[in-house]
């Protein structure tokens, strides 16, 4: 039924867009000049590759500007969640967990993949460890949805989110300091400086520093970063060619992510941490579950170093402009988090990559080819530890990936105001594991014996496409219909044959979209329908491997469907005052789902699904459950109005909405992991004068609503969840000065 309403709206918007843009029109060829102050302002993105109007993009795509991230305090991927439909962000150790419309990736360590890509100025970020420290003087944040197969090749399943960066800007001399102050002892420190060097030449520095208690009342869930920038841009007077430098280093450190119970203990406060070390610890007696652990847990911690150097050379020709990109990015993560195991890990890696592209973009043309190389190493331990002796065991692994590819995509324009888009990307990954697991408890031996050793070996390839077509409706109003494919690698378990090896996942989805402005620039109105099909799911299960030892392996588990709609619409219906709304709405389910585990280590009570016995396993059937982390219902609504004072002061006063309904945090579907449908309000009050300077008062979740974001069950306590859980009620003071 609701899928059906929203398929009627869609409809309704694009018949009506011809009419409503035609009456329109004869205004906007004399009143164009008036559009940029009075109307919508227009975004250019480079989602495609190239330079684009967001609202000529034929992709479902939402873009954040520099203003709206610092008014949002966006500091993390999880920020940026609470302004985007269709996105899930949670945590895992060091490791940043992200979801679009369910798809991703619940791993903590290198050895899985993510299943939505992370850019930063052009450079894919492989570790999901490195994706903090990013977000400080951006120009700008897409969020792609749905499969990138084809322009962003492995990984993009889901889709992909892009940091772009300010550039430095030639002839120009300028700076900006940002600070922000709040509860949790909140101290944020931003800025940047940009200066010219010569009339062909600009750098442009910028720094990042916060520092924050931690919300849980074990101090987890802190935020203590510093990072900096350095970019350098060469542009000689010919024109022909441009040169960007970058550099950048971010440590992170601090008591690091937190759980909480679920169900939460009788009389628990909602922030109460599942490791708490104040007063009783309550986990060594917790009704109705009995004792979950016999010692005292050491420190929890997270430290970081994460550094990156790259490079983009854009050269001009006559027919065509060629782009090269090379990069290395190095990390160095140890954390130790216990949320249902005492897990500790050190992990040092690196990748190096390069991406070349040739490509223009014309009124009847534009396309692009390029090539892709990408290697990437690491060396890694992990010590798991249940609080029982037994349970300990410790591994150290070196995977190493390379892969390649090759794409080209174009869009040409087959009669006046009709185009079709074609794009194809071959994607070849070469993948090896050498590691050990070895025994950590006295009882089974000697302390460091080795249980097992592994050395892997697998190949896997893939070929993404995209195919459709764009049609103008009116000058202000475009419909479009794609069908694209996207391709998460496979992988290796930390085991022997024949478990060692999971297949890629694949996906592929249908995409009908409108985009649409209206009354001379002052409404926009967007609507999409998209059916995904996802195919060979992965998912993580503690199973005994190949050579009998409790190891947590992936598997491929089956086939889930989701398909439904979003509505987005901004309008300026008064002088000053902007109002926008995004809805969307997912059905999904899986359509196959199936995982076996021994008899011996299941528990019942451990998962939600329908189980079976079969000879020394157990089955279970988790088909027709709600795809996890895919609320049926997300949404945002925010409203600014600006009340000016004198010709050159105001007062801005804002708020917005973020809503979802209820999902599975986890593939457990247990009750614990029902995530609860939750409603969150921000609001802010900012007086500036000219571009100079400006002081905000924020609010953020105002309404002190504690809602979840992830988390796993407790190993060997069926029924109890440890769950990460978002920030509560926080208010404070932020102040922007720009020279």
């Amino acid at each position: 039924m609701q899928l059906s309403m929203l398929r009627l709206c869609v409809s309704m918007v694009a018949v009506a867009a011809p009419a409503l843009s035609g009456s329109a029109s004869a205004q906007e060829t004399v009143q164009q000049d008036g559009d940029a102050s009075t109307g919508i302002e227009e975004i250019v993105v480079t989602a495609e590759r190239h330079a684009q109007n967001v609202q000529r993009a034929p992709l479902a795509i939402q873009v954040f500007d520099a203003e709206s991230a610092l008014r949002a305090g966006l500091t993390s991927a999880a920020d940026l969640a609470k302004l985007t439909t269709g996105l899930d962000v949670s945590a895992g150790g060091a490791s940043t967990q992200l979801y679009i419309r369910g798809v991703g990736d619940t791993s903590f360590n290198p050895l899985a993949n993510p299943g939505v890509a992370f850019n930063v100025d052009g450079v894919y970020v492989a570790r999901p460890a490195s994706i903090g420290g990013n977000f400080y003087d951006i120009a700008r944040v897409e969020v792609l949805k749905g499969p990138q197969g084809t322009l962003y090749g492995r990984n993009a399943n889901g889709g992909s989110i892009n940091i772009i960066t300010h550039e430095p800007e030639l002839g120009s001399t300028g700076a900006n300091l940002n600070f922000e102050a709040g509860n949790y002892s909140l101290a944020h420190v931003s800025g940047a400086v940009n200066f010219p060097l010569g009339a062909e030449m600009a750098i442009r520095g910028a720094f990042n520093i916060v520092s924050r208690d931690g919300y849980l009342s074990d101090g987890t869930n802190d935020d203590r970063q510093q990072s900096a920038r350095l970019r350098l841009k060469w542009a000689p007077e010919s024109g022909n060619l441009t040169l960007l430098l970058n550099g950048d280093y971010s440590h992170l450190d601090g008591d690091g992510v937190g759980y909480v119970w679920l169900p939460r203990r009788p009389g628990a406060s909602k922030w109460e941490a599942a490791g708490s070390r104040a007063g009783v610890d309550y986990r060594n007696s917790f009704p109705p579950f009995g004792p979950l652990l016999t010692d005292n847990l050491p420190p929890q911690y997270q430290n970081s170093d994460l550094w990156n150097v790259s490079a983009q050379l854009d050269w001009n020709f006559d027919f065509a402009t060629l782009t090269i990109l090379p990069a290395y990015r190095h990390s160095d993560v140890k954390t130790a988090a216990f949320p249902t195991l005492e897990q500790s890990e050190d992990n040092r890696g690196s990748q190096k990559s390069i991406e070349l592209r040739l490509g223009n973009s014309g009124a009847d043309l534009t396309w692009v080819l390029g090539g892709y190389y990408f290697t990437e190493s690491s060396v890694g331990s992990q010590t798991d530890r249940g609080g029982d002796p037994i349970q300990s065991v410790k591994f150290v692994y070196e995977p190493d990936t390379d892969a390649y590819a090759a794409f080209g995509q174009a869009t040409v324009s087959l009669l006046d105001g009709l185009r079709l888009i074609g794009g194809l990307r071959y994607t070849y990954e070469k993948r090896r594991l050498d590691g050990t697991m070895s025994n950590q408890s006295p009882l089974l031996g000697t302390p460091g014996a080795i249980l097992e050793v592994f050395a892997s070996r697998a190949a896997f390839d893939g070929t993404t496409y995209k195919l459709g077509l764009e049609f103008d409706l009116a000058p202000r109003s475009m419909m479009y219909a794609t069908l694209s494919t996207g391709f998460k690698a496979g992988g290796l378990n930390q085991t022997i044959p024949p478990l060692a090896v999971y297949e890629p996942e694949r996906l592929t989805a249908v995409e009908i979209g409108t985009k649409n402005r209206f009354f001379d620039n002052r409404l926009q109105l967007n609507a999409t329908l998209f059916h995904w099909k996802y195919k060979d799911l992965q998912d993580q299960r503690l199973t005994f491997d190949t050579t009998g030892n409790l190891n947590f392996l992936f598997f491929n588990v089956g086939e889930a469907t989701i398909k439904g709609g979003t509505l987005e619409l901004v309008a300026k219906p008064l002088e000053g005052g902007t109002f926008s709304a995004a809805v969307e709405y997912a059905d999904s389910n899986y359509d196959s789902f199936t995982f076996r585990v021994p008899a011996l280590v299941f528990a019942p009570g451990s998962t939600g699904c329908p189980t079976r016995v079969d000879g020394p396993d157990v089955v279970g059937d988790c088909a027709g459950f709600q795809v996890a982390r895919v609320p049926r219902w997300t949404g945002t609504v925010s409203y600014e109005h600006e009340f000016m004072l004198t010709d050159d002061s105001a007062i801005v006063a804002g708020g917005s909405m973020k809503f979802a309904s209820h999902r599975w945090l986890s593939t457990d579907f247990i009750s614990a992991a029902r995530g609860q449908p939750y409603a969150i309000f921000d609001a802010n009050l900012t007086y500036r004068v000219d571009e100079r300077y400006s002081v905000s008062l924020f609010g953020r979740n105002l309404g002190n609503k504690a809602y979840h974001t992830g988390g796993l069950q407790q190993v060997f306590v069926p029924g109890l969840f440890a769950a990460t859980i978002a920030a509560p009620r926080t208010y404070g003071v932020q102040a922007q000065f720009n020279f």
